[in-house]
């Protein structure tokens, strides 16, 4: 059955990515129309969840400000968690990537167009990407950065030790972090082991912001610290029920 349902759920991702990549089409044509993206990838994400028969609860500690820009730090165990943030976060925003992605047919074109990618091993592009992150945030969009960089947890996932680069962003951006914990979509696809995988709620909490107003460089090690002990510590409350 595990097998069956994995087969399922890549079906739809393909069956639903085709339906509405011809609207992502369109949005790419033209800048002024690139705002209509998030709507259109959420109703997308939407359409996959209900496809995965997945039911989805958001927790929000604070209420959003739509024109607000902020750095959203999620933990990464699967590869459900880019639908759900996609489906879930209600501003305008972009994810900073690997670069890798850009091979993806179809999928590489609409990364590049509408998210940031980054190569951690060339200085040069990791200065490139600080610059569309720095345009993106005074443009008013929120930024979604994977702090571990990338999915390490296996099937008893742990919370792996966040990189500097995500927290030295904030700060350099002054804009406040929304630490985010994703407990449960490691149940549903890790890593792709198919064997492992079963059906489970989606639930994702957005926690409260953590200011980094008058914040300096200095104060990377202790912003990252707050960052990790929230979630990780969501994430321990949640594996006891």
């Amino acid at each position: 059955m595990r097998y069956l349902y994995f087969a399922w759920i890549t079906v739809g991702f393909v069956l639903t990515f085709l339906l509405i990549y011809p609207i992502f089409w369109v949005l790419m044509l033209r800048k002024a129309w690139h705002v209509y993206y998030q709507p259109v990838s959420s109703i997308w994400a939407w359409l996959w969840y209900a496809w995965c028969f997945l039911p989805v609860k958001a927790k929000w500690e604070f209420t959003p400000d739509k024109k607000e820009s902020y750095l959203f730090c999620p933990n990464h165990f699967s590869f459900f968690d880019i639908p759900l943030l996609t489906l879930t976060i209600p501003t305008y925003f972009a994810f900073v990537g690997l670069h890798e992605l850009l091979h993806v047919p179809l999928f590489g074109r609409l990364f590049r167009t509408f998210h940031i990618p980054i190569n951690r091993n060339s200085m040069r592009d990791r200065y490139r990407t600080y610059q569309d992150c720095k345009k993106s945030s005074e443009a008013g969009k929120s930024l979604v950065v994977f702090p571990e960089g990338g999915i390490w947890a296996d099937e008893s996932p742990t919370l792996m030790p966040f990189k500097d680069g995500t927290f030295r962003l904030a700060i350099e951006l002054q804009k406040p972090i929304i630490p985010v914990t994703i407990p449960y979509n490691w149940h549903i696809l890790s890593l792709f082991k198919i064997n492992k995988m079963q059906w489970h709620k989606s639930v994702i909490i957005f926690h409260k912001p953590i200011e980094t107003k008058g914040l300096t460089i200095a104060d990377v090690t202790i912003l990252k610290e707050q960052t990790y002990h929230i979630i990780n510590n969501t994430l321990q409350n949640y594996y006891k029920k």
